[in-house]
């Protein structure tokens, strides 16, 4: 009997574990109000480098990588990247931060963003926003 009953929370249990493991890993790009952005030149894969050469905490600015983060596409099948051009530190009201790596495309191209916890997927944003993320490096 206790065999059985041990076979039926194993059945019911596995199921919520996985499906919540599967919740936290799908919530990769966190789009919640951001308080500050750091830039700096990637040093590659996996971590943020910390010698930022542009910080922004103005709302006009914050926004533009708030929609950033909002209409970036995650895209399908397996990453094989060059390294990254830029890290993005963004640091949240809440005072998380989450870092990406950037790759800021030609100008009225697709840019690309990977959360450097996850170097499995990318994600990718229009020409517009990429046309916003020029203009913004450039000033």
């Amino acid at each position: 009997m206790k065999k059985y009953l041990l076979i039926l929370i194993a059945v019911l249990l596995i199921p919520a574990v996985v499906i919540g493991c599967q919740s936290e890993a799908e919530s990769v790009l966190v789009y919640q109000d951001i308080s500050k952005v750091s830039i700096s030149e990637s040093s590659g894969f996996g971590k943020v480098n910390p010698d930022f050469f542009e910080t922004y905490q103005d709302q006009e600015k914050l926004s533009i990588f708030t929609d950033l983060l909002k209409n970036a596409s995650q895209e399908e099948g397996i990453v094989d990247m060059i390294e990254p051009q830029y890290d993005l530190k963004i640091l949240y009201e809440d005072e998380t931060t989450q870092g990406f790596h950037l790759w800021v495309g030609d100008d009225g191209g697709k840019s690309t963003l990977m959360n450097v916890d996850d170097t499995h997927i990318i994600y990718t944003v229009s020409p517009e926003f990429t046309n916003k993320l020029i203009d913004l490096l450039n000033e």
